[in-house]
């Protein structure tokens, strides 16, 4: 008598059942993973898109000079415009031309443009997409927080010592930054 050992049919099917529900579980748990690495992705991505705006903005804001005449910042009808200097080259040599920046936001887009004083070309540059509310707002000693600036055209108003940003771009709701003004201080 050869008594043969093995498995039974019954419990092939039993393992077999415990295997696939493994598998299920597995594939599950890497499809949630994958899931979630994405929406992080996106989150990144608008956080850094959301980050390289606001340094470009607040370098161009530290570096307003005063011109001999007029305002360095004017603001009106939701649009930032400023004079800069210093700015760096390729060879990264500080640059003695004086640039207007302004800063438009144009359905859903914050756009900035640049010109040098001696040029008339006009670079337009992308800088923030999404953007649902943007709001702009100077802050003066004598006046307080104006949406417009200078308050009254061809008198001096001093100059102003902050500027506010306040923005809904992506996922973010109310993003608030204050920049001190290098003029004001």
């Amino acid at each position: 008598m050869n008594k043969q050992t093995g498995f039974t049919l019954v419990e092939l099917v039993i393992a077999l059942a415990i295997f696939s529900l493994i598998g299920l579980a597995s594939y599950r748990l890497y499809e949630g993973v994958l899931a979630t690495q994405a929406r992080v992705s996106a989150h990144e991505q608008g956080l850094r898109s959301l980050q390289r705006a606001l340094a470009v903005l607040e370098r161009d804001v530290l570096q307003a000079t005063i011109p001999k005449e007029g305002q360095a910042v004017t603001l009106g009808a939701g649009q930032l415009n400023l004079q800069r200097g210093n700015g760096r080259n390729p060879l990264d040599e500080p640059r003695s031309e004086r640039q207007e920046i302004a800063y438009r936001l144009e359905e859903g887009t914050l756009w900035r443009y640049r010109r040098s004083l001696d040029l008339p070309e006009i670079h337009k540059l992308p800088l923030l997409k999404d953007v649902r509310a943007l709001r702009w707002r100077l802050y003066a000693q004598k006046n307080g927080w104006r949406t417009d600036w200078p308050s009254t055209p061809g008198r001096s108003a001093g100059h102003p010592r902050a500027l506010e940003i306040t923005l809904s771009a992506g996922r973010f709701e109310q993003i608030r930054r204050i920049i001190l003004l290098p003029e004001g201080a």
